[in-house]
């Protein structure tokens, strides 16, 4: 097989893609019927394929035509290191202020993540309350982002709207500022991983892509020690993220430099 042979194959059918021959959603034709259109055999396709599923041009299941999924940047989401507010309450994403949950929240107790319960200041075997979202824009049929919150059982004894259905106006962070009569603080990390299976059946992502995930940590301060009152992991597509901000200069970089 030529290398030249499939990546002209791949880049036709990407060509198809991105000016809407294959709307995502739609399949591609069939194996035998794209050998047919190329004139080429059917190893070639299959090696075309693989490279626009490694790409995240298509999802790949065995038996079944290539599914058109998504392309990236009409739904890219840039996030900043600034925190908002609308009516509503906080949010963490200019571009996706009005997603809603595509399927009705769930919260339930079980225990968290190793490294959750280590943020947390659990025990790792430590129960949790555990509330979770799959969020999209409001035509969005399925989620593009899965948001798991984890609260610590202490805080729901406290504050017990936190752990029913309707947390009220502003949701649990406003529940939180209000008990403890102060602003919560955050801090988050961002990784790129391989996606569990939880996140591959509520972002409807192949095993073999990857999502970035936000770990945010809400802070709030009592008796002089700071306390961490909720972990919150936002998953989504590695290639639907991109994060900006402007970059701050440490003193060492202070302008204007001094001759030596």
């Amino acid at each position: 097989m030529s290398e030249d042979t499939f990546e002209m194959v791949a880049a036709a059918l990407r060509t198809d893609i991105d000016t809407g021959g294959y709307p995502p959603g739609t399949y591609l034709p069939s194996g035998p019927k794209l050998a047919e259109r190329f004139g080429v055999h059917r190893a070639t396709i299959y090696r075309a394929l693989e490279d626009l599923a490694a790409e995240g041009y298509v999802e790949l299941e065995r038996r079944r035509p290539a599914l058109v999924r998504e392309r990236p940047r009409e739904r890219m989401v840039v996030r900043d290191r600034v925190v908002y507010r609308d009516e509503i309450g906080y949010f963490f994403d200019q571009n996706a202020k009005t997603w809603r949950p595509v399927k009705p929240p769930t919260h339930r107790i079980d225990s968290p993540p190793n490294h959750v319960a280590d943020d947390l200041g659990t025990g790792r075997s430590e129960n949790v309350l555990i509330r979770e979202r799959i969020m999209g824009p409001p035509e969005a049929k399925r989620g593009l982002q899965l948001a798991i919150s984890y609260l610590p059982l202490w805080l729901v004894a406290e504050l017990p709207v936190v752990g029913g259905s309707n947390t009220g106006p502003g949701g649990i962070y406003d529940r939180i500022e209000e008990h403890f009569d102060q602003p919560i603080q955050w801090h988050e990390t961002i990784v790129g991983r391989a996606p569990t299976s939880a996140e591959q059946d509520a972002l409807v992502v192949p095993a073999s892509a990857s999502v970035l995930v936000i770990t945010r940590a809400a802070r709030v301060e009592r008796d002089a020690q700071s306390l961490v009152v909720e972990v919150n992991e936002t998953s989504m597509p590695a290639e639907q993220f991109a994060v900006s901000y402007a970059v701050a200069r440490d003193e060492s970089a202070a302008w204007s430099r001094q001759s030596s």
